[in-house]
């Protein structure tokens, strides 16, 4: 294929373009977005929030649970849980737990623009973090493009390898800066129903987000790299349609909850090669085609690969002339 790279400002399509996709290394915590704080923190990766043990002024929070990316306890929900303290799981890369102490310091609704499907928003929750156990609490979630520091609450959690776990005790707050929390903002709401299984494309989509190709949790993208992302949900779907592609931008790939079924050109080229053959199995890189290379360039090359393929998107030729 023909290499390009863009290299003036253009005209791009906002309502259909994700111009927020930070870069996301191989651990959870930064799957989720959440900043782990402090000393006793370092080399460890966040599990998630325990639904035990929260309290409110002192009390426990009686039957804490998620409806719809809400917090609802007895004692209250919305914004009678500010002031609420949670449990968080930290663990070693050899699995030993840590707990760390987390306050939520703000609650506000989510804005109507972050919600596609028209479903109803939820809430955005303010994270704090008990560094070292000291009683000093600083933001757990960095800036997000409204420079707001928020996370949204997310039933399961996402392991080291980008795998989402279901689980009846733990749960997942991801920040607005993380894969997790954006493919939410792009529509894909897990608990949204009539669009086909949201759970899994809300799965696929942080496969997508991260450039998570080999899906085994490793991101090979860049802060601030553009991806333009479409679905092929049923009607009503889909949530994000796909228009006339952005000036400079390709197709790169079809993903499902595996990472990519197959590929056009990988987000930053020069790794492309080395990035597929990392699982030969099933993923063999463009220009390798005498090994038989797992190649599409349009949606329906995508889905002859695989009918998993939940989601599609373009982006541009990027070069890692930083290496140079």
């Amino acid at each position: 294929m023909v290499l390009c790279v863009a290299s003036c400002a253009v005209e791009r399509e906002p309502e259909r373009l994700v111009i927020d996709q930070p870069i996301m290394q191989n651990q959870g915590s930064q799957l989720q977005g959440v900043v782990l704080l402090g000393s006793q923190l370092q080399d460890k990766t966040l599990r998630g929030f325990q639904l035990s043990g929260a309290t409110l002024s002192g009390v426990a929070l009686s039957n804490l649970h998620l409806e719809k990316g809400e917090l609802v306890a007895d004692q209250g929900r919305g914004t009678a849980l500010v002031n609420a303290h949670l449990t968080g799981q930290v663990q070693t890369a050899a699995g030993a737990i840590t707990l760390v102490d987390y306050q939520i310091t703000a609650i506000e609704a989510e804005q109507a623009v972050y919600d596609p499907t028209s479903t109803g928003n939820t809430y955005l929750y303010a994270l704090a973090q008990n560094v070292d156990g000291t009683g000093t609490y600083q933001a757990a979630c960095g800036a997000d493009q409204d420079g707001r520091h928020a996370a949204i609450a997310m039933t399961a959690i996402w392991d080291s390898h980008g795998n989402r776990v279901e689980s009846s005790t733990l749960f997942t707050f991801g920040c607005t800066t993380g894969a997790v929390a954006k493919c939410y903002r792009w529509g894909y709401r897990p608990w949204v129903t009539g669009y086909g299984d949201l759970v899994a494309t809300h799965w696929a989509c942080t496969r997508l987000a991260r450039a998570d190709y080999c899906g085994n949790g490793t991101s090979h993208t860049r802060d601030g790299t553009l991806i333009n992302v479409w679905d092929n949900l049923p009607a009503p779907g889909p949530i994000q349609a796909h228009g006339a592609p952005p000036l400079g931008m390709l197709f790169e790939a079809g993903w499902s909850t595996n990472g990519a079924v197959c590929l056009s050109h990988t987000r930053w080229l020069l790794n492309g090669p080395v990035i597929a053959l990392g699982c030969p199995d099933r993923l063999i890189a463009p220009g390798l085609l005498l090994l038989g290379g797992t190649v599409c360039d349009t949606v329906a090359q995508a889905l002859g690969q695989s009918t998993s393929a939940r989601l599609f998107d373009e982006s541009d030729l990027n070069l890692n002339l930083d290496l140079f």
